[in-house]
């Protein structure tokens, strides 16, 4: 007759009582790197989206017609307001709207844009 040894008894009963908490363990970890994509994910839309307006804007604006610099200005203007507009972006679109369109349409058109301590610039870098 074969008998089982205690300790191989002893590791059977462990991992018994511990293989469905590893399972929920595994589960969790697999929900929680999957939110933490989903989270990654939202944000590189959130800025593609952003980027997209910011080119179309532009591109509106250089063309030199009332209209689309109109166009482009509003859209900027929105666009530096709106949820979509990542914190850590804002600095790069207000830099690149004032560049951009303050010598076409004048410091007037970014009145609230940013901080009251945001300095308005004109001209270009080269009359520096």
């Amino acid at each position: 007759m074969f008998v089982i040894p205690t300790w191989i008894s002893v590791v059977a009963v462990i991992v018994t009582v511990l293989s469905p908490f590893l399972a929920l363990g595994g589960v969790a970890l697999g929900a929680y790197l999957t939110r933490k994509s989903d989270r990654e994910l939202d944000t590189w839309r959130h800025r593609e989206e952003t980027m997209r307006m910011v080119r179309w804007a532009v591109e509106q604006i250089m063309e030199g017609e009332e209209v689309g610099t109109d166009a482009g200005v509003v859209t900027l203007r929105s666009l530096m307001r709106s949820e979509l507009l990542q914190p850590e972006d804002y600095d790069l679109v207000a830099a690149l709207t004032a560049a951009v369109a303050i010598d076409r349409v004048g410091p007037a058109a970014y009145a609230e844009l940013a901080d009251e301590e945001t300095e308005v610039v004109e001209g270009d870098s080269a009359d520096g």
